[in-house]
């Protein structure tokens, strides 16, 4: 790792500053570091990409469920009107 010699000055509230510190002592390391590894992690596009993908996983499950759904409901009709039929026949 190369050594850190630039000094940026970042404003935040102070939750914003207690939570940064928080994460930091969390992990046993310092505040600097901790931007440093977010800094590192942090990608748009990787990120971007990853949604549109689990977006369209998601899209594809629930088209899938929906139509499970409706294949459930026109069986029940179906076993619904069985019954009914079967019932009249029986009480005529």
């Amino acid at each position: 790792m190369a050594l850190a010699t630039e000094r940026v000055v970042v404003l935040m509230t102070k939750p914003e500053r207690r939570a940064l510190e928080a994460k930091a002592r969390r992990i046993r390391t310092s505040t600097a570091e901790l931007v440093r590894r977010s800094i590192a992690a942090f990608d748009p596009e990787a990120d971007e990409a990853e949604i549109e993908s689990l977006l369209d996983a998601l899209t594809r499950s629930h088209q899938a469920t929906l139509a499970a759904l409706d294949k459930a409901e026109r069986e029940l009709a179906e076993t619904r009107k069985q019954i009914a039929e079967r019932m009249a026949a029986r009480n005529p």
